[in-house]
């Protein structure tokens, strides 16, 4: 693991809230930033039916007063359940956006992922959202019907709690590539790992030991491409082709 590489990446990711003032504001997900600290690219769902103006992120790292912009534009893909938001960050040289994208990925590549999902552990700030890290593997891409739409999408050996989706999944071997954007949970359920049978004098009770299995589901950065293509007047490089 790059280390470093890991810590620059982590100035490229942020927290999307609707209002900015601590009482009042509401969590709404994560995101992160790619090529442009002012440009960055969430879950759909996250920010969906949320009036514009009211939408502020904080971009991780940054320093005050910079660490809360306000979104100014959001733009969303016809499929892949993801959108591109634009704000304004005036001094943003401290932050390292994702350089580079990856449209596939092979059975078993090893990713990671970073956002803020809800903290329910803590018992002292239960339900704070809180940045967290997830390394795992591409399971398998495969097509994923959710919320009446199908889209390319990564199967992840992780799970994706809630406040995780609109974070990025990106590429162990280079942290600058964003592969996918975390949309939800799937496939949550009860496996029996072991069954004991326990005698006692006229009965036999039956032991089981379970678990709960439950997978990320990331969406195909590929869906935001043309909506990069136009906030940025460029190409976002594919990592495939142009990577040195």
């Amino acid at each position: 693991m790059d280390t470093p590489a890991i810590r620059r990446t982590l100035t490229g990711v942020g927290a999307l809230y609707e209002g900015e003032s601590p009482e009042a504001r509401r969590f709404l997900g994560s995101c992160f930033s790619v090529l442009e600290p002012g440009v960055f690219v969430t879950a759909a769902h996250c920010v969906s039916d949320r009036p514009v103006e009211q939408m502020w992120l904080n971009h991780f790292g940054g320093p005050p007063p910079h660490c809360f912009t306000r979104a100014r534009e959001v733009h969303f893909t016809r499929e892949g359940d993801l959108a591109v938001l634009i704000t304004d960050v005036p001094s943003a040289q401290w932050a390292c956006p994702f350089q580079f994208v990856q449209y596939a990925a092979d059975f078993g590549e090893d990713v990671y992922a970073i956002g803020f999902p809800e903290d329910r552990i803590s018992a002292t700030e239960p339900n704070k959202e809180t940045l967290r890290y997830f390394r795992g593997t591409v399971q398998r891409p495969f097509i994923y019907d959710s919320r009446g739409a199908r889209y390319s999408a990564f199967e992840l050996s992780f799970p994706c709690p809630l406040g995780l989706s609109g974070g990025p999944v990106f590429l162990a071997r280079d942290p600058r590539t964003v592969l996918g954007v975390v949309t939800e949970n799937f496939e949550t359920y009860t496996v029996a790992d072991e069954e004991q049978c326990e005698t006692t004098p006229g009965s036999v009770r039956k032991i089981q030991a379970r678990r709960i299995i439950t997978y990320g589901v990331a969406s195909n950065i590929q869906y935001v491409a043309d909506v990069l293509r136009q906030v940025l007047g460029r190409d976002v490089p594919n990592r495939l082709v142009d990577a040195p």
